[in-house]
Parts: C-alpha cells; sequence; structure tokens
C-alpha cells in the first residue's frame, strides 16, 4: 500500500488494485497521446469510472504513480519517452498542418476564383509536407514535470514579454561584433528568460503576457536579392524550430509564473515575398500559432493559455490593469501620430502601441501615459542593418505595470549572454 498527501494536506492511502488501475489506465493515456503525455485530469475521470475515486490530478498524486512505476519497473526512461515521441509521429500536429493549407486554400479560390491561387495551392501543398517532414526529424516534445504546477494567484503587478524580429533562420558572420544563427539564438532567448524572471520576481509579479510581433522565421525571398547563401535551414525547417524555441520559452516561464501567448505575423512571416500577391493572414506565424494552440490543448499546462488575435494575424490588444495595448508589427506604420492613427480606426484610446520592424529599441511618450514602443530584435546587426546605417544591438523588451499602476518600458540587451 502506498499514500499521497492531498490538495486539502490529508493522507490517502492507496490499495494495490488502486495502483495497478492507475497504471494501466496512465499508460492507456500516454499511448493515446502524440506527446506520450498524460492527461491527469481525464484519469481521474477514467479510474471514477473503475471505481476508484480517492485519486487525484494533481501532483502529489502523480508523483506516487511515478514511483510505484519506478519501483516496479513499468515506467520508460526519458529516452525511451523522446523514442515514442518520435515513433508517433505527432500525427494530431502533422495532419492539420496539412489540412488546413487545403482547407484555406479552397476557400479562398473559391470566394475569389484566382487562377493565381490555384496554381499556388500545389506550392502550399509542398510547404506542409516539408513541414510534416521537419517535424518528424527535428522537433523534441518533452515536456518537463513543473509545467504541471496549479495556476497561481493573481498578483497586483503584470508583465507583458515582447517579441519581436527573431529571424530564425537568418546567418550573420561578424558584422560589428554580432554573429547570429539558431545556436546563438537560443543563448540569447535563455538570458532573456533569465531577465525576465528577475524582474518578475522583484516586482512580485505573477501573470505574464507574451506578445510574439512578428518575423520569427527570416525566409528567403524577402528581398530582390537571393539570400539563401545567409539562410541556415529552409522554411519548413525555419517554422519547427521557431516553433520549438517558442514552445521552450513559454514553457520555461510556467515554471514561476501563469503565461499567456499571442502572435502576430511580420514581413518576413508572409508565405509570398511580394507583399501585393500575398494573401492576408497567409504566414508562417499561422502555423507557429497552430502548433503552440495544439501543443497547449495537448499539454493540459493550468499555467498556460493560448489567446486568439484578430483573423489575420495582423494585430491583437487587451488591457494590462488599467493599461489598454496594442501591438503591431510595424512594417505598415506611417507618418508621426502612430498611436492616435489606430486609436482612430479602432475607436478606441490605447496607451501604448507597440511594434517591431525596425530592429532597434525606441520610446515615445505622445501623451499622458501614451506611449509608441519599437522593439529591438533578437538578430541584433546585420549586413543589411550595416549599408542603412541604423545598426542597433540584439534586445527585446518588457512592458510592466507595477503594483502601484505605474508603467515601466524596459529594453533587455542581449548582445552578450
Amino acid at each position: 500500500m502506498r499514500s499521497y498527501t492531498n490538495k486539502e494536506g490529508e493522507v490517502i492511502d492507496i490499495s494495490q488494485e488502486h495502483l495497478e488501475t492507475a497504471v494501466r489506465i496512465k499508460r492507456e493515456l500516454q499511448m493515446s497521446s502524440p506527446s506520450h503525455r498524460t492527461n491527469w485530469v481525464q484519469h481521474k475521470r477514467m479510474m471514477e469510472v473503475e471505481g476508484y475515486f480517492d485519486s487525484e490530478a494533481s501532483e502529489g498524486y502523480r508523483q506516487m504513480i511515478k514511483a510505484y512505476q519506478v519501483s516496479t519497473g513499468t515506467i520508460e526512461s526519458r529516452e525511451k519517452q523522446a523514442d515514442l515521441v518520435a515513433d508517433s509521429k505527432l500525427n494530431s500536429i502533422k495532419e492539420a498542418v496539412g489540412d488546413m493549407y487545403y482547407t484555406k486554400r479552397e476557400v479562398q479560390m473559391e470566394s475569389l476564383k484566382l487562377g493565381r491561387l490555384k496554381r499556388e495551392i500545389t506550392l502550399f501543398g509542398v510547404i506542409a509536407e516539408q513541414v510534416r517532414e521537419a517535424l518528424l526529424t527535428e522537433l523534441n516534445e518533452i515536456i518537463p514535470n513543473y509545467t504541471y504546477q496549479e495556476r497561481l494567484s493573481m498578483s497586483k503587478g503584470r508583465m507583458v514579454v515582447l517579441l519581436s524580429d527573431w529571424h530564425i533562420g537568418a546567418t550573420v558572420n561578424d558584422v560589428k561584433g554580432n554573429s547570429f544563427n539558431y545556436k546563438i539564438a537560443r543563448k540569447r532567448v535563455e538570458k532573456y528568460i533569465s531577465r525576465i524572471k528577475k524582474i518578475a520576481d522583484q516586482e512580485g509579479i505573477t501573470d505574464i503576457d507574451v506578445v510574439c510581433m512578428g518575423d520569427m522565421t527570416e525566409h528567403v525571398s524577402m528581398r530582390k536579392v537571393n539570400q539563401a547563401h545567409e539562410a541556415e535551414f529552409p522554411l519548413s525547417v525555419q517554422i519547427v524550430k521557431a516553433y520549438e524555441l517558442m514552445r521552450d520559452f513559454i514553457v520555461a516561464l510556467s515554471d514561476k509564473y501563469n503565461v499567456t501567448y499571442r502572435g502576430i505575423g511580420g514581413n518576413h512571416d508572409r508565405m509570398n515575398g511580394d507583399k501585393n500577391d500575398n494573401i492576408d493572414g497567409d504566414s508562417t506565424i499561422f502555423v507557429i500559432n497552430f502548433m503552440i494552440a495544439e501543443f497547449i490543448e495537448k499539454a493540459q499546462a493550468p499555467r498556460i493559455t493560448y489567446v486568439e488575435v484578430d483573423q489575420i494575424n495582423y494585430s491583437t490588444s487587451f488591457l494590462v490593469n488599467d493599461y489598454n495595448m496594442k501591438f503591431v508589427h510595424g512594417d505598415n506604420e506611417k507618418g508621426n501620430k502612430k498611436l492616435a492613427s489606430h486609436a482612430d480606426i479602432d475607436d478606441t484610446s490605447y496607451n501604448v502601441l507597440a511594434m517591431g520592424h525596425l530592429h532597434h529599441h525606441s520610446v515615445k511618450e505622445v501623451g499622458q501615459n501614451k506611449f509608441e514602443v519599437y522593439v529591438g530584435s533578437l538578430q541584433g546587426a546585420n549586413n543589411y542593418a550595416l549599408k542603412g546605417k541604423f545598426l542597433s544591438n540584439a534586445s527585446q523588451g518588457i512592458i510592466v505595470v507595477n503594483a502601484d499602476g505605474e508603467i515601466d518600458i524596459k529594453r533587455v540587451d542581449l548582445h552578450r549572454f
């Protein structure tokens, strides 16, 4: 007989029959899941069907079952779990990645009747297959145990973490002391996570809103020259690696905070390099968002929430305590009154308009507690910026609304790690 401490602090004794049934149901749930994870809420329901009402969807109960499996030799190693994930081929994600392209194209062709779209459906079918292949060869879906901790009580302060211009797939070789590739991107993201946690802890914050503001992938067809020699991966692999880095970022924050995710697209995320020929919303962020939403749904992690943006992945807006904030990539912004123009179009009073695209950090106060904010890039200085004479270090941005209701917009330098 074993026991665990439930959520009320009571010690619950568990019979041998209960343990054997719990392990059998756990294994059934694992084998039916593409990520080989157990949905413990569903596990509890299935145990009740079997007549056991003393189980619980909690860390204490999960650890007790795990300890029993270890003692009886019925638990797989992490390496074995990784093999099982690879063998399952993440079917639910892969099938939907392919299906969503064809479904979207059929609707668009029916409504717009464009011959160009009919030709492009073949291209997007190829991309879908490439993404599927990249998922099989590139993706690692191991979820740490801390992801399943219960949600925290909301603090008075709140943080918005801004992610912009990661350009996964791009390479930079020593431009004014800056180099960039996927390995460096990972190190910079790790530093960013560390800085976020330090600031959040100093401010006593438990809730973090992560907003991806576009250009997560580099693509290779954005400019009128052949940039293939500057791309580390093909587009399909860029999508998968950007997703994986984003997923790990969100999961890492869930160790100590409640996390929401929202994602909008940038010009480098467009499927078609020519913005005049691209269909609104047709971008790599559409795929990345889908994969993150699918991951969150499968993981059933209490501290992580996916939030939809507008239907073309152009913008998102929400209240942060009493501040109304809007987020766009920034490639379509013109004139000197950017925040005011969005307020007029949306008939909404905004306190913050946050943008990326320009690869540098700036904060312009345009009224009483009204700010236009530009966020830097993960990539840092590159040849394009060198030619245009607008070099800047790799950086990202954080908006903190503290417990006293004061707003603080911070730049996080990521050039060195």
